[in-house]
């Protein structure tokens, strides 16, 4: 059993998760994984988006932290894990102290952000519409389907958090909203170093970036083409020295944000219907009311307030 301390941010997916844990990854208290997705406790129970990950050098979930000094909280991002079924029996077995933070969003938000990073990287065709991504859902039209159509029904987070939570006690688990990730950094960075016990005074003065933001494209080729572009290059950052692999990182946001404003498509505008918007809140009520009512917090969606 690792004894060793862990932070698993484990969902969900479009939910700020790469930020989160790029804030975290120059903290002195925090020893990051050698991947920011690594899938290790992941058992394919359905295609992902990306590329696979080669583990077949990484024995534990451990050797993952090479150089960690033992005080150190180790933090990994894998926001698949709450959609596994076996992720949490996994973790259990194997790290002996870990914690998790999950990051909810306004489910239909979060299905939107789905539809336009589906677009951006060419998992769906350029013509198929907002509503026709929906329908498709809504009507179960595809078996055993790919991560991009499970968008709609990993919106409702209530059965997926409760696997965790009779796994681990709810000390160990930090329910946060994107929306409060959004509107308060700093606030809501201060809160995970709190539940971790590490110093918050780091993001005094921290230039809060939004890392893989979905936007949409006037290439989507191009787009992939730079996304191959950084994969290609990010195993050897991860064998510099932590100073120069900070200024780096800085140089390429700079270099990804003026890619992505000379790519973006500022004509493509994407809205959902009323009646469809309407027929999702039905869809979701029952599962964020159940949320609400195990985690004891109100979240942060107002058109649900309503219903």
């Amino acid at each position: 059993m690792d004894n060793n301390k862990y932070l698993i941010i484990g969902g969900s997916t479009k939910c700020g998760t790469t930020s989160l844990f790029h804030y975290f990854e120059f903290h002195s208290q925090v020893c990051p994984c050698t991947m920011k997705e690594s899938r290790y406790f992941w058992n394919n129970e359905y295609h992902l988006a990306g590329v696979e990950k080669d583990l077949k050098n990484y024995n534990t979930f451990n050797s993952l932290f090479p150089k960690c000094d033992s005080e150190k909280i180790r933090i990994e991002a894998t926001p698949d894990y709450l959609y596994s079924p076996t992720s949490a029996s996994a973790i259990k077995s194997e790290l002996n102290n870990c914690k998790f933070v999950f990051i909810l969003r306004d489910p239909i938000e979060r299905l939107l952000s789905w539809y336009k990073f589906a677009k951006l990287n060419g998992l769906i065709e350029n013509n198929v519409t907002v509503e026709n991504y929906i329908r498709t859902q809504l009507d179960k039209n595809i078996e055993n389907p790919s991560q991009e159509y499970r968008s709609l029904e990993q919106g409702n987070y209530f059965s997926y958090i409760t696997e965790f939570s009779k796994k681990f006690s709810k000390e160990n688990i930090l329910i946060t909203f994107y929306e409060d990730l959004s509107s308060d950094p700093r606030n809501f960075c201060t809160k995970i170093c709190d539940f971790i016990g590490i110093n918050s005074e780091y993001f005094e003065g921290y230039d809060f970036k939004i890392f893989n933001k979905s936007v949409a494209t006037k290439s989507v080729g191009a787009h992939q083409l730079f996304r191959k572009f950084k994969r290609s290059i990010r195993p050897a950052t991860r064998l510099l020295h932590n100073g120069f692999r900070k200024q780096l990182k800085n140089a390429g946001y700079q270099f990804e944000k003026a890619y992505t404003s000379a790519n973006k498509n500022e004509t493509e505008e994407i809205s959902i219907d009323p009646a469809t918007y309407s027929e999702l809140l039905k869809y979701y009520v029952q599962d964020v009311n159940n949320l609400q009512s195990l985690i004891g917090i109100v979240p942060p969606w107002p058109n649900f307030n309503s219903i």
